[in-house]
């Protein structure tokens, strides 16, 4: 643990010195892999079914925040979509664009959930979905995940259902039309949009709790919630269940959730104290629970007769290990201090400073004064009484 902790903190600390590179690498990491798989899927566009296209809109997007990748993957699944037909592309600006306009309204900071979608269920991980999302963001981000669900069904529907539909001789406009609303109403899809808004929202509230591990806690019950979900909305509605892919899906989702949450929120719940205090108007309770952090130079031990010290790794070693290692409180660090004692002697201090500079300036000028009363009226006002006060 101690080496994985070493390593976080070296992946922070050159991230938040590199971050100007950093950043558009990914996006753009990020981009190429957006664009290659809605090519990959329906890339029925020749002009932008190609390498040198998606790289140029790559570098594009690397530029732009990171909205620019939803915005022009969806204008690309637009045009795709017109290329296949005219009322398919009609049909997914249309629903885009509700999307769209939906998605800068309530959640644009969801980005990264929408983009990495296809790859949740390319990888037959799709609760990754919910369970992430439930440990980073509020109720209101069910509503990427309904958008994310209803988009990703309607990328699959296209080659499956749609197109060969327009091949067929004897389909009307009105089959294509009505075909499309289908993919999205379906069995398979009310299925896994209500299972992934349950397992959000709990995963969500769970790790809200002020208890003992509350995000791993979610993890764990959000996946348990998705399987025992999927497998009785299944029989229910008739959908088949690949129980065996599902299993395997959600173990890798738990993995990756396990990861993000050593990452972002790794801390020592051991350790956590309620700190109260007040002021003229309130009265404050707060609970401190301090970040999991790999060892520093400075330790505590205690020493046989039980004290408390403080040594560093310049020292010996058997002399530093040969007593307890200690973690001091912050009780335990201010025992023995007067804070009382300790401000009446800096205010004494301070009013001591002040007089003394006031008396020794009262002195001076005192000083100043007889001097040039002692002096004869000539003396006073000769030319030479300037430079004989200089040198003075």
């Amino acid at each position: 643990m101690e080496t994985l902790l070493k390593i976080r903190e070296g992946m922070q600390d050159i991230y938040s010195g590199y971050d100007v590179y950093i950043r558009p690498v990914l996006k753009f990491a990020i981009a190429i892999m957006t664009f290659l798989a809605i090519n990959e899927k329906i890339g029925y566009m020749t002009a932008l079914d190609s390498m040198f296209v998606i790289v140029v809109l790559s570098v594009i997007c690397a530029i732009l925040p990171i909205n620019g990748i939803v915005a022009i993957g969806m204008l690309l699944i637009i045009i795709h979509c017109f290329a296949l037909g005219i009322e398919v592309g009609a049909f997914a600006a249309v629903l885009y664009l509700a999307m769209l306009i939906m998605y800068f309204r309530f959640v644009p900071k969801d980005a990264l959930a929408m983009i990495m979608t296809p790859a949740a269920f390319v990888f037959h991980a799709p609760v990754m979905l919910p369970l992430a999302m439930g440990l980073i963001r509020g109720p209101l981000s069910a509503l990427t995940i309904v958008m994310s669900v209803l988009s990703w069904k309607f990328i699959q529907s296209v080659p499956e259902t749609i197109e060969p539909l327009l091949n067929a001789r004897d389909t009307s406009v009105l089959d294509i039309i009505t075909a499309m609303p289908k993919a999205l109403v379906a069995k398979d899809t009310i299925l896994m949009v209500i299972t992934f808004v349950v397992v959000f929202l709990i995963v969500s509230a769970i790790r809200k709790l002020l208890s003992e591990n509350s995000w791993k806690i979610g993890i764990v019950v959000g996946a348990i919630l998705y399987l025992a979900l999927t497998m009785i909305g299944g029989n229910i509605l008739g959908v088949t269940i690949d129980l065996t892919q599902e299993i395997i899906g959600t173990v890798i989702s738990v993995v990756a959730c396990l990861i993000l949450e050593f990452f972002i929120f790794d801390a020592k719940y051991s350790q956590s104290e309620y700190v109260e205090f007040e002021d003229d108007n309130n009265f404050y309770y707060v609970k401190v629970i301090p970040k999991r952090k790999p060892r520093q130079n400075t330790r505590w031990i205690e020493d046989e007769e039980g004290n408390e010290i403080e040594v560093t790794e310049e020292e010996d070693d058997e002399d530093v290990f040969s007593g307890k290692l200690v973690e001091p409180s912050i009780e335990d660090k201010m025992e023995g201090i007067d804070l009382e004692q300790k401000l009446e002697e800096s205010l004494q201090s301070l009013n001591t400073n002040e007089n003394g500079y006031q008396n020794a300036g009262a002195a001076a000028g005192f000083q100043e004064d007889a001097e040039t009363v002692s002096r004869t009226p000539s003396e006073a006002f000769s030319p030479d009484a300037g430079a004989e006060t200089k040198r003075l």
